[in-house]
């Protein structure tokens, strides 16, 4: 069987995306890898991601430098595969692969980082059991109880380490430059109290991101890019969520063909993966608008603030928390959408509600 170059580059997961920050590579020349085994965790646009191996496979050489800022597209690693594999870059067609007739031999090499093996990390049976059960590195939790031995509390209410607060401010500020690019966009924001019967707050954001969706679906000049002014042929609303890294903006395409059951689920399932930094990497592109859903705190409301290439953007607040009402607000991209027009639209979805 014929065995295959192939090179793991940096995915481009979003329309603005054009550079991502290589922060750790999980793997050294030599090892052996299978489909989903993490490689190398990247900053992006949107949020800090693990790059996982695209199939099975032994890692032939590491190109990146951890810290790096390298363009998308550009290779991080090799791998040795026994299967042609496709790209990473959602936007790009894959490496041409290269037949290589004998497989040849792959030396390990030194790793500059050093690494500490989860074994040689003190921790109590509860802490162990903890981390095992939700897939953390004890590696990456502080320890405050004697002799450096991590507690449960300090795995279930981590005081966080000075490499995670360093992945968190690269996360703002990756974000505040997505911002930054929208504030000159002349835009109006437009504000409606709303009631609802939904049984959890789960089922309220997939009622919200479903209908919300609909209406996109139903007026196309909302659901545009702005970049090239050419319609979407699908709806993709980014539901912004809380990440151990800051903010997450997983995007949940065509949400208004689903069941409502499983919409929900999935938005419940995605929250989870998104608190420890794992959105799926699929859900890192394709947004057409965006919703940030403050129903289970206390905030009553937020000014919603555009992505680069949207038209709209949602925010949700709850009166002191109260569940079952909502106040709504709604930003409008005013070269695309006049102020009557988002009155209308936004009446439009609190009377669906």
């Amino acid at each position: 069987m014929s065995d295959f170059n192939y090179a793991v580059i940096m995915p481009k997961m979003s329309m603005t995306m054009e550079e991502g920050e290589l922060l750790a590579i999980r793997v050294n020349v030599g090892d052996t890898v299978k489909s989903g085994d993490v490689l190398f965790d990247v900053a992006t646009d949107k949020i800090d991601m693990e790059v996982e191996s695209p199939a099975d496979g032994v890692v032939k050489e590491i190109i990146g430098q951890i810290g790096s800022t390298m363009l998308v597209g550009a290779p991080v690693m090799m791998l040795i595969t026994q299967t042609q594999v496709m790209s990473f870059d959602f936007s790009t067609p894959a490496p041409e692969a290269e037949i290589v007739t004998e497989a040849p031999a792959v030396v390990a090499q030194p790793v500059i980082v050093a690494e500490v093996s989860k074994e040689s990390v003190k921790a109590v049976p509860k802490a162990r059991t903890f981390a095992r059960e939700r897939g953390i590195d004890l590696t990456s939790v502080k320890a405050t109880g004697p002799y450096g031995t991590v507690t449960y509390e300090d795995i279930s209410h981590p005081q966080l380490s000075a490499g995670h607060d360093d992945r968190k401010a690269a996360n703002r500020k990756m974000v505040a430059a997505s911002i930054e690019k929208t504030r000159g966009i002349p835009q109006i924001t437009l504000t409606r109290y709303s009631t609802h019967t939904t049984a959890s707050l789960e089922q309220g954001s997939a009622h919200l991101v479903s209908t919300w969706a609909r209406i996109l679906r139903k007026h196309s000049h909302l659901n545009i890019s702005t970049i090239n002014e050419t319609a979407h042929s699908h709806v993709g609303v980014a539901l912004i969520m809380e990440s151990k890294y800051g903010l997450a903006m997983p995007v949940f395409k065509d949400p208004d063909a689903m069941p409502g059951n499983e919409l929900s689920e999935w938005i419940t399932s995605t929250r989870e993966k998104a608190r420890d930094g794992k959105v799926p990497l699929a859900m890192l592109s394709g947004a057409t608008a965006s919703i940030f859903d403050l129903s289970h705190t206390k905030i009553s409301s937020a000014i919603p603030l555009l992505l680069p290439s949207n038209t709209t953007a949602l925010s949700v607040g709850a009166p002191d928390g109260a569940f079952g009402q909502s106040i709504i607000s709604l930003t409008v991209d005013l070269r695309y959408c006049d102020a009557i027009e988002a009155a209308d639209f936004l009446d439009q979805l609190v009377n669906a509600l």
